[in-house]
């Protein structure tokens, strides 16, 4: 048995992993959610702070209602779910890793932007899991390295998570040049919504949502509801008129800490998903 209590959420992670445990990490305040693991392996977060495999699923269409009901009534094992819906057929196993891998660190940076006040260990649940699972260690330092580079390109992040947006004067002249993620979020984006809102809108989690604002914002596409606090100048480049927009490579981020609970048991290790590289 192991003894003590880890003094944080990462702490924590870190020590189910050497007891090799398979169950649920509950996390209450804001915005809470549930971590679930196979082996100490992190294979799922869900979270009302960005939005899980399923709502990306059903929002952008991979799945539909229909096709998640039948999973679910196909399915009584804790970790079946990903099979079933691989099994109809409508999306390959490849792709919903990809999708699964992906929830998991939006979830952990949107769990890192909030003061979750304790946590409590349970037993498994039905979710979709990433087959591979994510170690812990490689989930804080892709947290902490989001967290680090909004951080230097915008400020705050749990500022930019309250702050909302909206197309500036000339976004539509040059909507026709922006990828397609960019024209779709300033189609969403109206001054009432905040990233968290277009995330869940879209099907698209947080950071990605957040590093393309902070992308747009350095281009001149949108504006923000109030004025934007800042202790240094951005360095991001402006396009010329006519010019296409660049994307730029990926950010980085650390799960929540002050955080109180207990326990479990030790043992093992095993295989690691890369860290996604997502664009800011």
């Amino acid at each position: 048995m192991t003894t003590g209590d880890p003094r944080n959420v990462p702490a924590l992670l870190r020590q189910l992993r050497q007891d090799n445990f398979s169950g649920t990490v509950r996390l209450s305040g804001a915005p809470g959610g549930t971590i679930h693991l196979r082996a100490g392996l992190v294979g799922a977060i869900e979270t009302p702070g960005t939005p899980s495999v399923e709502s990306a699923l059903l929002k952008t269409g991979r799945i539909d209602d229909e096709g998640w009901a039948a999973a679910l009534t196909a399915t009584r094992e804790t970790d079946g779910l990903g099979a079933a819906l691989a099994g109809q057929g409508r999306i390959s196993e490849a792709e919903l890793e990809l999708v699964c891998a992906a929830a998991v660190f939006e979830g952990a940076f949107a769990l890192s932007l909030g003061k979750p006040s304790e946590w409590e260990v349970g037993e498994s649940a039905v979710t979709v899991l990433s087959r591979s699972g994510i170690e812990p260690h490689a989930l804080a330092e892709e947290t902490s390295r989001r967290v680090a580079a909004v951080s230097r390109k915008w400020g705050p992040p749990a500022e930019l998570a309250r702050a909302k947006s909206r197309p500036s004067a000339g976004a539509d002249g040059r909507a026709a040049r922006l990828p397609s993620r960019y024209r779709s979020l300033l189609v969403t984006a109206n001054g009432r919504r905040t990233p968290r809102d277009l995330a869940f809108t879209l099907g698209r989690g947080l950071f990605g949502v957040m590093a393309d604002l902070i992308r747009m914002d350095g281009l001149g596409l949108i504006e923000w509801d109030r004025p934007r606090r800042t202790d240094r100048p951005s360095t991001a480049p402006r396009a010329r008129a006519g010019q296409p927009v660049a994307v730029l490579p990926a950010p980085a981020a650390s799960l929540p800490r002050r955080i109180r609970g207990a326990s479990p048991d030790r043992t093992a290790r095993g295989p690691e998903l890369p860290a996604p590289q997502d664009d800011l």
